[in-house]
């Protein structure tokens, strides 16, 4: 994600209940996907009850599923595609972009807690 996504999510996640988040947060992220594959979940993907905690401001990259040829909807919906998907990812890759724990580290928070504090 860019660092403008990134500080969307915080914002986002800071209007939130932070037992939720931290509920969410907290979970074990391996779930299995195919038969004996497991697959890592988004950091955001609340495994126990579906759904995504920072759905509303989600990265680009993922608004763009099942929007674009080339990333399917994952729940095999059929969804309006974006006719300029290419361009927009072309611009979005030559952005800075990072994990959500990267840019975390990058501010020195080593505990997604730290930024549920409005004070930071």
């Amino acid at each position: 994600m860019t660092e403008e996504e990134f500080l969307r999510i915080v914002e986002h996640l800071r209007g939130l209940d932070p037992r939720q988040v931290t509920r969410v947060l907290d979970q074990e992220k391996r779930v299995p996907w195919f038969e004996d594959i497991d697959v890592e979940a988004c950091l955001f993907r609340d495994v126990t009850r579906g759904g995504c905690i920072a759905y509303p401001a989600r990265p680009l990259i993922c608004r763009l599923f099942g929007r674009v040829e080339w990333l399917p909807c994952p729940l095999g919906r059929k969804l309006p595609q974006v006719r300029e998907g290419l361009a927009l990812i072309q611009e979005y890759a030559q952005q800075r972009r990072a994990t959500f724990p990267e840019w975390c580290v990058e501010r020195g928070l080593f505990d997604f807690r730290e930024l549920l504090s409005t004070d930071r």
